[in-house]
């Protein structure tokens, strides 16, 4: 074919396909974006958003993401799977409300809702598969429930994973995925334990973590919620679980966003330093942040510290972009996005750059580095590393205060003596290194081991609540 023969065939062909496209009904159709219902909300402040010229700044932004109260309407189903640890240290009052607590919850659960229960003591068992409810599986499920009796050691590890496996063998995207944990013990072998938490988020099932009394381990419990995405609570008497699992349900009805988590992204020559509430260190200009479901009247600051490189002054500067991602809970189901973006000036006149301060964001800054710290601080003690503990807690209560005289705070000064009554309150010494064999006997993977070193097993009752309360706190502050 000759080349004129093929451009007289190339543009018949052109003008055919414009001709086809002017007849009705024949032009093609953009997708529409989905629909978002303005439900979820976020926003940005620096702690101040003009930068002293020729020098290194640190610089603080904060996040915050909050909901907008949406008219009623009916919620998507529930797949949740109920895992409560059955050890023998439960004994007593505390399965006996952990029991009541659990009917309560399946009695607020509708017909059509997924339910599984699993119960983990020396070993782990599937009281209820995750199943529908109706009238003939509440009766079975409320038999299983009310006949669950306290035995042998903690196998948490395998409670967990099991109940992830029924939340996700069932999964519903338009839906709300959940394990809510229930444990008052420390772990036989905690090693799957973070491993199962962080799958569970990246598979968008949240896990609500309760540490009940004053054995658990603290630091494992917050470390699931904060892996999955979901929350940690701590509840001293057994009596109060029944409360929380009904605060827990209500919130399972009123979700807003599913599955939501935040990456940022550092700007040129701005360095990501640490990112409070982030499960894992920023890298490579970057962090994410599991955020999870997002239920009506929830607000969460996330509080990030970067380190800017010297810059002339009079220049803008592109510091951090942050995009939170989510799954529609109210409506479509798409998946949306919301963005944030950071950016300051310079100038060499110092007395403006300090005018620009913003004195609410250092607050929240300082509240979140209080938190993290002691956070810091108390898992180093549950390794026996005291003198490290110590040293932190105490360089961070002493920033706290500082930060209080400039803007005042009862909250942070009340953190800032917390912190210090903890580091009191602790051994001046580590412990003696464990020996790893003895006579020929290698304990590197003996699982009857304990991580813990002993002066932590036998803290006294005071110390105990002591620890728990203030790292609720710390928890709350820093996540």
């Amino acid at each position: 074919m000759s080349v004129a023969v093929r451009a007289r065939a190339v543009l018949v062909t052109v003008v055919a396909a414009l001709a086809l496209a002017l007849v009705p009904g024949c032009m093609p159709k953009t997708p529409e974006p989905p629909r978002d219902p303005g439900a979820i909300l976020a926003g940005g402040a620096l702690a101040t958003p003009l930068l002293l010229a020729g020098s290194e700044r640190t610089v603080y932004a904060r996040i915050r993401i909050e909901t907008q109260a949406l008219p009623e309407r009916p919620r998507g189903p529930v797949n949740v799977a109920l895992a409560i640890d059955t050890s023998g240290s439960m004994m007593g009052a505390p399965i006996e409300e952990s029991r009541r607590a659990a009917l309560a919850m399946i009695a607020a659960l509708a017909d059509g809702d997924r339910l599984a229960v699993v119960a983990f003591h020396t070993e782990t068992v599937v009281v209820l598969p995750s199943t529908e409810l109706d009238r003939e599986v509440r009766a079975e499920v409320n038999r299983k429930v009310a006949a669950l009796e306290a035995i042998g050691t903690t196998d948490l590890g395998g409670g967990l994973a099991a109940a992830v496996r029924e939340v996700r063998g069932h999964f519903d995207p338009h839906g709300v995925n959940r394990v809510v944990l229930l444990g008052d013990g420390i772990p036989n072998d905690p090693r799957s334990i973070e491993p199962t938490a962080r799958d569970a988020g990246e598979a968008g099932i949240a896990i609500t973590s309760l540490g009940l009394g004053l054995d658990y381990d603290e630091i494992l419990m917050g470390k699931i919620a904060e892996l999955s995405g979901g929350r940690y609570r701590y509840v001293e008497s057994a009596d109060k679980v029944a409360s929380f699992y009904q605060e827990e349900l209500l919130r399972m009805h009123t979700v807003y966003a599913r599955g939501a988590s935040l990456v940022l992204t550092a700007g040129p020559g701005v360095r990501l330093e640490a990112v409070a509430g982030a499960p894992n260190p920023p890298s490579g200009g970057k962090a994410y942040v599991p955020i999870g479901d997002i239920a009506r009247g929830d607000s969460r600051d996330v509080v990030v510290r970067m380190k800017v490189t010297p810059r002339k002054a009079d220049v803008p500067i592109e510091l951090l972009d942050a995009v939170l991602s989510f799954q529609d809970g109210v409506g479509t189901g798409a998946r949306l996005e919301r963005r944030v973006f950071f950016g300051a000036m310079t100038s060499s006149d110092a007395a403006k750059v300090a005018a620009a301060r913003n004195a609410e964001v250092e607050l929240a800054a300082a509240l979140a580095e209080a938190g993290t710290t002691t956070l810091t601080a108390l898992g180093l003690a549950k390794q026996g590393q005291y003198v490290r503990a110590r040293a932190l807690l105490k360089e961070g209560a002493e920033a706290a205060l500082s930060q209080a005289k400039q803007t005042p705070s009862p909250a942070l000064e009340k953190h800032a003596a917390d912190m210090e009554s903890v580091a009191a309150d602790m051994p001046e010494t580590d412990p003696a290194p464990v020996p790893s064999s003895v006579n020929g006997y290698d304990f590197a993977d003996d699982e009857l081991v304990s991580p813990m070193p002993a002066a932590e097993m036998q803290l006294s009752e005071p110390s105990l609540r002591m620890r728990k309360e203030v790292h609720q706190k710390a928890y709350e502050m820093s996540h």
